[in-house]
Formats: C-alpha cells, sequence, structure tokens
C-alpha cells in the first residue's frame, strides 16, 4: 500500500512537473512578444484616440483621423498599428512630424477612402478600380492594408494553478481523467496562439522595418532629400536610397553632399517621368518580398520613360526579391515572376509556410506550419528536370476529428514549371474537379480503383500527398500525380502519357519521392476589382540585391 500511495505521489509530482513546465514556456514566450513589441517603439495601447496626427508622407505633410484609424475595419490594419501603435518608432522630419517613407499620392487616395468610410459613405476602404490597377497605389495598398489578426501582447495567468485545483477536486477517476486532457489540451491551445501570435508579430515588423528607425541608423541616413522639378519638390529618404546601392544614380542625383549634382533642379527629365522613376525606386527599396511593377504609363510615352530610367539605373522591368536557386524549387527570378503572373492578382507577396528541406516530411507539421493561411502555392521539385506546382485560393481544411477527411471545393489549378513544358504553363482544370481532400491526423484517404492511401489530395485525386499502397506514407513527399489528358493545355506538352488510363503527368513520372516540397503564402490584393486591372505591359525581368531578406524569411528557427 506504501508503494502505491507512493507512486501516486511521483505521479502526482510528474504532472505538477508538466504543468510548469509548460506554464513557464508561455511565460516565456509571453515575454518574448513584448519584447519584440518593445524593441521597435511599440506600445500595447494608443496614447490618444482622438483628434488628428501630422504625418509626411513622402513629403507632403497630412492630417491623419485617429478615430478612422481605430474603426473595426481599420483597427487592425498595418497602417493603422504603425501609425497608433508605433508612431515612437518612425522617423521624424524636420518639423517633427511622424515621416512615412510611402507615395503622397497614395497616402492621399488611402485618406479619401478612409473619409468616405468614417463618415458612412462607404463599408469599405478600397482603392477605386483606376488606381487599383496601377502598382503605384495597389502595391501600398496590398501592403498597408493587411491584417494582424491579434495585437495586444498577452498577459500572464494562473492557468497552471487553476489546472491543479481542478485535478485536486476531481471525485473520481472519470473525472480525474477528464480534467486531466482537458488541461494539457487547453494548454496545447495557448501554445498554439502564442505561436501564431508571435510568427503574426514578426511578420508584422519584418514588413514595417523598412519604414521604422533602425538601431543602426544615422542622422544622415535618415535625412529627407529633395529635389525641384519644375516648382514641384519630390522627396525622399537618403537611406531609401542607399538600399538602391552607395553608388546609385538617384542617390548621386539627390545627395546635397559630394559626389554629387551641382543643380537641385532637374531639368532634362518631364515631372512625370521623375516622379514615377523616384516612386518606382522607392516601392522597390521598400516593399520587401513582393513582386514590384513598373508604373504604369501610355504607350505612346513609354519608350521615352524607359530612357528615363535608364539614366537613373532602373529598368522598365518587374523587380522580385524571392528566394531561387539550387537550395529552391525556383531557379531564377525569372521563374517567380511567370507564376506568380498566373494568379491574375494586381498583387502578390509570397511568404514561405513550410519548406521540406528545412521541415521535413510529417504531416502533423505540415499542417501546422500551412495553418490558417489562404491562398497557397505549392512547388515540387521531383529531380530537378521536372519540377511543377499547384495553387489553392483558398485554405487547409484538416477535419475537427482527426479520425475522419474533409472533402470540399476550393478555386485551385497545376502549374508546369520545367519539363513537361517548355516555359513555365498554367494547368487549369474543370470547375467540377476542383477539389481539396484532407484526411486528419489519425486518417487517410483511400484511392477508388487501387490499394493506395494518402493523407491530402488536390484536383480530384490529380495529387497525392502521402501516397503509398496498402499506405498512407508518413512522409508527405511520397507523391502520386496525374492529369487527365484532356486537362492538358495542348501548346506544346512534353510529357508522357498513360495510355491505359488516358493521363500525362507534369512530374515526369507518376509515383516518385520529390526531391524539395514548398508551400508559400500568396497574399493578394483584395477587393472587388481583380477584373479592372489590365495585364501589365512591362516585359522581361528585373533583380535587386537581396537586403536583409533572411530576416523577411525568418520564423523563429522554422520551429513551432
Amino acid at each position: 500500500m506504501l508503494e502505491l500511495i507512493g507512486g501516486c505521489d511521483t505521479i502526482d509530482g510528474d504532472f505538477d512537473a508538466s504543468i510548469e513546465r509548460l506554464t513557464r514556456a508561455k511565460r516565456a514566450l509571453t515575454d518574448e512578444i513584448s519584447r519584440l513589441v518593445a524593441s521597435r517603439g511599440g506600445v500595447s495601447h494608443p496614447a490618444e484616440t482622438t483628434g488628428e496626427m501630422l504625418v509626411n508622407a513622402g513629403g507632403v505633410v497630412f492630417p491623419v483621423s485617429r478615430r478612422a484609424l481605430l474603426l473595426p475595419c481599420m483597427k487592425r490594419r498595418y497602417i493603422s498599428i504603425l501609425l497608433m501603435l508605433f508612431a515612437d518608432g518612425l522617423p521624424r522630419d524636420a518639423d517633427g512630424h511622424v515621416y512615412l517613407e510611402t507615395s503622397p499620392a497614395y497616402f492621399e487616395a488611402l485618406l479619401d477612402e478612409l473619409t468616405l468610410y468614417e463618415t458612412g459613405r462607404t463599408n469599405t476602404v478600397d482603392l477605386p478600380p483606376s488606381k487599383a490597377a496601377d502598382p503605384a497605389y495597389s502595391e501600398y495598398h496590398s501592403l498597408f492594408m493587411r491584417e494582424l489578426p491579434s495585437f495586444a501582447p498577452p498577459t500572464h495567468s494562473s492557468r497552471g494553478a487553476a489546472m491543479t485545483k481542478a485535478v485536486d477536486a476531481a471525485c473520481d477517476e472519470k473525472a480525474l481523467g477528464n480534467v486531466i486532457q482537458t488541461s494539457l489540451s487547453d494548454l496545447e491551445k495557448v501554445m498554439k496562439r502564442l505561436t501564431r501570435r508571435r510568427e503574426e508579430v514578426v511578420r508584422f515588423l519584418s514588413a514595417m522595418e523598412p519604414f521604422m528607425k533602425g538601431q543602426e541608423d544615422t542622422g544622415d541616413d535618415l535625412a529627407v532629400l529633395s529635389l525641384d522639378v519644375l516648382g514641384r519638390q519630390v522627396v525622399i529618404q537618403r537611406r531609401t536610397l542607399l538600399r538602391l546601392g552607395a553608388d546609385h544614380p538617384l542617390l548621386t542625383r539627390f545627395s546635397n553632399a559630394p559626389p554629387c549634382w551641382g543643380d537641385r533642379r532637374v531639368r532634362q527629365t518631364p515631372t512625370k517621368h521623375f516622379v514615377n522613376t523616384v516612386e518606382f525606386a522607392r516601392r522597390i527599396a521598400m516593399l520587401k518580398g513582393q513582386l514590384i511593377r513598373p508604373p504604369l504609363m501610355d504607350e505612346s510615352e513609354r519608350e521615352l520613360f524607359r530612357e528615363d530610367l535608364t539614366t537613373y539605373g532602373l529598368t522598365y522591368s518587374p523587380i522580385l526579391d524571392l528566394p531561387s536557386g539550387q537550395e529552391w524549387v525556383m531557379q531564377s527570378p525569372e521563374e517567380w515572376v511567370a507564376v506568380l503572373d498566373l494568379m491574375d492578382r494586381p498583387t502578390c507577396r509570397p511568404s514561405l509556410l513550410f519548406k521540406s528541406g528545412r521541415d521535413g516530411g510529417d504531416f502533423g507539421t505540415l499542417l501546422d506550419k500551412v495553418g490558417d493561411a489562404s491562398g497557397l502555392l505549392f512547388l515540387i521539385n521531383r529531380n530537378d528536370t521536372h519540377r511543377f506546382g499547384a495553387f489553392i485560393d483558398g485554405r487547409l481544411k484538416p477535419p475537427t476529428d482527426p479520425t475522419q477527411t474533409n472533402y470540399y471545393s476550393a478555386p485551385l489549378f497545376f502549374i508546369s514549371i520545367s519539363g513537361a513544358y517548355a516555359q513555365v504553363t498554367k494547368v487549369p482544370i474543370p470547375e467540377a474537379k476542383q477539389k481539396v481532400r484532407v484526411a486528419g491526423r489519425d486518417a487517410s484517404i483511400k484511392a477508388g480503383n487501387k490499394d493506395y492511401r494518402g493523407k491530402m489530395t488536390i484536383g480530384y485525386g490529380y495529387l497525392w500527398f502521402g501516397w503509398a499502397s496498402p499506405g498512407p506514407s508518413d512522409d508527405v513527399r511520397s507523391l502520386g500525380h496525374s492529369v487527365k489528358t484532356e486537362d492538358l493545355p495542348d501548346n506544346g506538352y512534353l510529357g508522357q502519357f498513360n495510355d491505359h488510363n488516358n493521363e500525362g503527368t507534369l512530374a515526369g513520372d507518376w509515383y516518385f519521392t520529390s526531391k524539395e516540397m514548398e508551400i508559400w503564402h500568396i497574399e493578394t490584393a483584395r477587393g472587388g476589382w481583380f477584373k479592372a486591372a489590365a495585364p501589365h505591359s512591362a516585359v522581361g525581368f528585373g533583380s535587386r540585391k537581396p537586403k536583409g531578406f533572411m530576416r523577411w524569411l525568418w520564423r523563429r528557427g522554422g520551429d513551432k
């Protein structure tokens, strides 16, 4: 009996120790989130909530309604959080106004829409179609209107003590088991929410970093430089131009110290061309990890504008700062631009969620990494020669019951990157086949016509993950893939066919283990104006030197 009592005491102590470890981990995560916010001058609550704040946006000072920024549609937007909670972390102009390195034309358009919303004349803060189609407006709007779902730093709670008290109060074995299971499940959910919140805060700080003061920024770096063009003042920060290179022609042109031009007036370049050049350069330097498109120009003046861009060290072509090469599925910036163009969205911002070379092949890990993200680009490298992917304009929706599967519709298409076609090619499939099936963590999906099972399918069984016989495989990189011949574009398919099933494949084989698999979150500008956004006229591609890219990609070492 004494041994039994001693064993119970040991179990009780182990349980208390487990609860204490989880509670300490929660506290450490909470403290880390608070430190992240404070390190960039952030606060949990705005100092003022009424009246107006003066914001110098790219050289023009605007009065901004605090009330408007705190309205339900706006209070979680990046721009509102930046201005209301991180004002101390932003640069100031010579008059002490908050300085925001953005296009004054865009900021004016944003405030116009915000005024309509604040006065109850509209129920959204969307750009009108004419501006939504212009990258000079839509790319800023896509960034600033992103949402941070839960910003307020979390607080500590006495959950651990409450759990112990509940365990002590349990009156029988079943009640005790239920309390323990519920308590541990609650703590696990709290930890997941905190981990997700930390990632959201890191993502916000990374995206807003170019707008904030840096620890290494000097007064000269934060200096606001200006030039006159036909009586109009054009303004940009020195550090913005430094991001393009210490010897960049635009920095030399704006600089007021040698090496510089002697004339502070721009005489050889039309005002419109020079302003568009500066705004294009500003977007290249400020919008990290985003596809940057040249400004829209009438065809009649495009060639002359190209000449002016060249004078200032730029080209009339899309710019993209994303990883490519040997360690990645994408081999070049050109491939990235071609794939993102298939999204048919005016603005795309990719962020890495899952990479098998980093995260392994566990299905549960994949689901945890993807989370609730909507707009998922799957990229798969079978053998370097054959690379392909799929885009789901929606989320992965695992079932609530881990022993079941969830089958649902979602807009999707496939992509051949190399091997099956000579160039990046969109492979649309009929709407009736635009289906996704996700198994619970303790379930599997059985193929209808063979003894194979998997963990997830995209496109009516066109792509299987965790594919094996009898299966499922414990590695999501074990894939099965085919596309019905009638769904393959007929513009130069180079792959093989399975005559028995009337199928082709974008992977060069039907069953294989991928060399690399990536899942990217493709955040796109939202609104009712996609059809109004005409395809951009720019051809060719550009690239820029990655600056601080690993910080952009960083996800706390990639682990949850």
